[in-house]
């Protein structure tokens, strides 16, 4: 099972401030929640005041000592970097806050308090030969510039992964640079993985579960069912690509293309599903399959290892870091390579067997109770607190 962490009383108590206003899709709302309430069960000596804008991250059941705050008003970009740069500092001294953790990195400027910055957004980091509009080009580059100011006045940086600080490196001396890699744990919400039903059990089709941005590469994993069943004639295992269509106009590429290579029957674009429906999916598919090329710590690697399921992943990104041994890795730029990976899995069974079990062993090395230790670590740190 998970390994926990060892129970340890803080040093005093304090009030944390937790910025996550910008916690509004995917895993940046899995991380607000979880990490939250850990936070608060493991440390019940801490009050956490929690303030946020979307209605998953406000209505999430917390222990006691969590007080929400949820601002919908500042649910636009633009309203939401003016109230922390103009408003916040005020904010903090009526609620006698003593640090602020900032889930969406950027820090508040103008306020004495420390500040342990949490860089969630991939994007920033990306490196050239991700295509995007000029739109999101432009505003990458503004939180670039806002990233670096932000990081130098921090008093902790955390990063998701080691290669999220690599990516970081290319545009910034992170030797200069306050920061520390806090990996995410897993959730599998009572959940029993090695309960899951075997592979001879699953329904037949594959599933890939995430928001489509352009990054996720979602292009590819149709080209690649296509080559899958040109190359093995299987034209009854079908695709299921659950998720939001974060940009409509690419949203919209994708099922022409899966028209146009006439896999309508065989690969559906479901849109955004109910927690609770994506989780019911991991327990029925056979296989999960992911080609992104960016990603800041890939979650629904572990939630669909903790699901029995085999996994085929792009070696691209964070994925090799996360998913370690208990990943069949493909390159994600060939189509026939993706084929090939799925073929090796949907066909020989020992093979998936193999790599289902080694999912289970991989997920030991993550769990909230562990990820919430070391938060609690930093925040104590930038406090001076810390023993």
């Amino acid at each position: 099972m998970l390994q926990d962490a060892p129970d340890r009383a803080p040093s005093r108590p304090l009030v944390i401030g937790v910025n996550a206003l910008s916690a509004v899709i995917g895993g940046g709302i899995t991380v607000a929640t979880k990490l939250v309430s850990q936070l608060a069960n493991d440390y019940p000596a801490h009050k956490l005041l929690l303030y946020c804008t979307h209605p998953e991250v406000a209505d999430f059941p917390y222990p006691e000592n969590v007080e929400v705050l949820r601002r919908p008003d500042l649910l636009p970009r633009l309203a939401r970097w003016k109230w922390e740069q103009t408003q916040q500092v005020d904010f903090l001294r009526e609620h006698g806050i003593d640090v602020v953790l900032g889930l969406g990195g950027y820090l508040c400027f103008r306020t004495p308090v420390p500040q342990v910055a949490v860089w969630q957004n991939s994007n920033v980091f990306s490196p050239p030969g991700i295509k995007r509009p000029m739109s999101e080009t432009i505003l990458v580059w503004a939180q670039r510039v806002a990233q670096y100011f932000s990081m130098r006045s921090a008093t902790q940086n955390v990063f998701l992964t080691d290669t999220s600080v690599e990516l970081a490196s290319r545009w910034w001396n992170m030797d200069r640079i306050r920061h520390c890699v806090i990996r995410s744990g897993v959730d599998l919400e009572g959940h029993d993985p090695e309960a899951s039903p075997p592979l001879s059990e699953r329904a037949d089709f594959i599933l890939s579960v995430g928001h489509t941005y352009s990054h996720k590469n979602y292009e590819a994993m149709i080209d690649g069912m296509a080559a899958y069943r040109e190359r093995y004639g299987d034209s009854s295992t079908r695709l299921e690509i659950v998720g939001a269509p974060a940009n409509l106009q690419y949203f919209e590429a994708l099922k022409e293309r899966v028209v146009r290579l006439g896999m309508v029957d065989q690969i559906l674009m479901l849109g955004p599903l109910p927690r609770d429906a994506v989780l019911q999916k991991m327990a029925q598919a056979k296989l999960y399959v992911v080609t992104s090329l960016l990603e800041t710590f890939g979650l629904t690697l572990l939630e669909a290892m903790g699901f029995g399921l085999p996994i085929v992943a792009s070696n691209a990104t964070c994925h090799p870091e996360v998913g370690g041994d208990a990943v069949l890795y493909c390159e994600p730029k060939e189509a026939e390579d993706i084929a090939q990976k799925i073929h090796e899995m949907l066909s020989q069974e020992e093979i998936a067997q193999d790599f289902r079990e080694k999912g289970f062993r991989r997920l030991r090395d993550f769990s909230w109770s562990k990820t919430a230790a070391e938060y609690a670590r930093e925040i104590e740190r930038a406090t001076g607190s810390a023993d």
